[in-house]
């Protein structure tokens, strides 16, 4: 696992065909994506299945590694910012960085740390965090939304259709303008 500076994260991003935005969205650069939203439920233990639904683990899906990259925190108080802040901090020391979340808001994990990615996913979706996740090798991101949902933003149609139908019993919505009136300004 390392840890990335915003500008690494963003030369990151570059070298995998994703552009940041000046209010550091991303986007595939080209044509209109596919996007879909998902809303986040309000039973914890449903948020943590849905991170395994995200970023799938079946026998014909192997990981590859990913990047997530926390992009707004501080939106809902003091209580639920340092308890998250304070979660997230334990478990970056646990694997050897002692810079806070401010400074190297970036995590890149390997093929090989899969839970660990999945524990550091669940402290955006349940704490209300904005945060990117884009997993190697696979033609979609997320974005994981302060106001209770996630945009799973596709680059092919193909991609939309197959993660659309993994994901319906969480009750997808097709929706790509909230995600794109953010990425256009």
């Amino acid at each position: 696992m390392k840890f990335l500076t915003t500008e690494e994260a963003r030369a990151w991003c570059d070298t995998h065909g994703l552009n940041v935005t000046s209010q550091r969205f991303l986007s595939f650069g080209t044509g209109n994506p596919y996007c879909f939203t998902i809303g986040l439920e309000e039973k914890p233990s449903r948020v943590i299945a849905l991170a395994d639904y995200l970023v799938p683990t079946w026998d014909d899906v192997p990981f590859g590694g990913a990047l997530l990259w926390i992009s707004e925190r501080g939106v809902w108080g003091d209580f639920s910012e340092n308890t998250g802040d304070m979660i997230v901090g334990l478990m970056r020391l646990s694997k050897g960085e002692p810079e806070p979340l401010e400074k190297r808001p970036g995590h890149l994990f390997g093929s090989e740390e899969l839970f660990e990615m999945h524990a550091f996913l669940v402290v955006p979706l349940l704490f209300g965090w904005d945060a990117f996740l884009v997993p190697e090798g696979k033609n979609y991101f997320l974005f994981v939304s302060h106001d209770s949902f996630v945009v799973v933003v596709c680059r092919t149609q193909e991609t939309y259709e197959e993660l659309y139908q993994r994901l319906r019993d969480w009750k997808p919505r097709e929706d790509k303008d909230w995600y794109l009136k953010h990425v256009d300004r």
